[in-house]
């Protein structure tokens, strides 16, 4: 008779690390380094790559039959980038674009993959990888508010003022909706447990959100906003325990309120309430910002089938760009870069995948919360896109990818119900 065997070789008692368990263990390891991503590669990226190698050698994907319309919407959108590549200026620019576009699509095929594979205990392995990134960043950020972390202030603030809250991070616009979206799935993860569980997740996620306060980033701001807003509805109409959740919505609201006296009062020991109110009012760049977009309205028509993929940057980035300025707008840029069919494939895969999840609203299981905190961040983090290029943040396709496990796991589910 033979012995049962999971993936990290557990067999009467003995413990023998399996090939896909290293490969599990370099994406744990890729998800708990993305608090550090100021260098390139970032060591995440390192995790990644030697993850996806030894899959390679592992035999086939597994890919579960809910998430086909997804992928198939993300492989048509990797050809549209082939295809507008006919129209680079540059061949070495470009390339080296699509290669981080490629791995960006890699991101959440990876993450689906242990889904259909292995159990829950597997997919939530990952989510407390990537809490504890956050965390470690939530940590740093608040040190270096106080100047307690070590090193030079350029690790921890950057934009041109030097006020903005980025540890390890090279953009506070990154760092802002990166902890925007751990606040959010942290609350939906504690969610399934005990009212302490769930006093101590909701009390990281505020020291999460804190930090992501710090960063002064507007589309952060709006971003969480409307995560919070959406999680907070969704909950109220569809949640198994609702008098239970309106006692968690009410103490997170107080936690909110604290979290919010807590940041007026390190703004006002740190003579930074007056960059606050600054940062609210239009910016000198606004303009020229909406004047871009206009240009690429236009270009679209132009060119319908893109201008290649990376080439709507700024001179800066580019210098033989037909642009002065980049997009700070995925979806312009994603319309700019690979025409209307690059923009129908990409944003029809988010389409389809928010709309499953909507769907899997409706049963009252343990994950339910999880899955519309995944819904009310992917909302956030593409309403936080309207102002900002997000196309290569790798939060955002562990966010895909994370939304991708949890259909599969309301598949299986679904389906042993049946």
């Amino acid at each position: 008779m033979t012995a049962q065997v999971d993936m990290m070789g557990h067999r009467r008692g003995r413990k023998a690390i399996t090939h896909e368990g290293l490969v599990l263990l370099c994406m744990q390891l890729f998800l708990g380094f993305l608090f550090v991503v100021i260098i390139e590669p970032a060591p995440s990226d390192l995790f990644f790559a030697l993850g996806f190698g030894l899959f390679l050698f592992t035999g086939k994907l597994a890919l579960a039959p809910i998430l086909r319309p997804i992928f198939v919407a993300l492989l048509l959108f990797f050809f549209t980038n082939l295809i507008s590549a006919f129209a680079w200026k540059s061949a070495s620019f470009g390339a080296n674009y699509l290669a981080i576009t490629i791995y960006m699509l890699l991101i959440p095929m990876m993450m689906s993959h242990f889904a259909a594979r292995y159990r829950e205990e597997t997919i939530d392995s990952l989510y407390k990888a990537f809490f504890i990134a956050a965390s470690i960043s939530a940590v740093i950020g608040i040190l270096a508010v106080f100047h307690l972390a070590p090193g030079p202030i350029t690790l921890y603030f950057r934009s041109d003022d030097g006020l903005r809250l980025s540890p390890l991070f090279k953009d506070p616009n990154v760092f802002g909706p990166f902890m925007a979206m751990a606040g959010t799935l942290m609350i939906g993860f504690n969610m399934r447990g005990s009212a302490a569980n769930r006093t101590r997740g909701l009390l990281r996620a505020l020291i999460i959100l804190l930090a992501m306060f710090l960063t002064f980033s507007r589309g952060a701001w709006l971003g969480t906003a409307i995560a919070a807003g959406v999680f907070f509805v969704l909950m109220a109409l569809f949640s198994r325990e609702r008098r239970a959740f309106i006692s968690f919505a009410l103490f997170s609201s107080l936690g909110s309120l604290g979290v919010l006296a807590a940041g007026t009062f390190m703004l006002a020991k740190l003579n930074l309430t007056s960059f606050l109110a600054h940062r609210f009012a239009l910016q000198s760049y606004d303009a020229n910002r909406f004047s871009n977009w206009s240009n690429a309205i236009e270009v679209i028509r132009q060119q319908p089938f893109g201008v290649g993929p990376g080439h709507y940057v700024g001179r800066t980035h580019f210098a033989e760009s037909d642009f002065g300025l980049a997009t700070h707008n995925v979806f312009l840029k994603v319309a700019v870069e690979n025409g209307w069919l690059g923009f129908i494939a990409f944003f029809g895969a988010i389409t389809i995948l928010s709309v499953q999840l909507l769907r899997s609203v409706n049963k009252l299981d343990d994950r339910q919360p999880l899955r519309i905190a995944i819904l009310a961040a992917i909302l956030g983090q593409f309403a936080n896109s309207v102002v900002v290029d997000s196309l290569h943040w790798r939060h955002l396709f562990v966010l895909i990818g994370f939304g991708c496990c949890e259909l599969v796991l309301y598949q299986m589910a679904r389906g042993r119900r049946g």
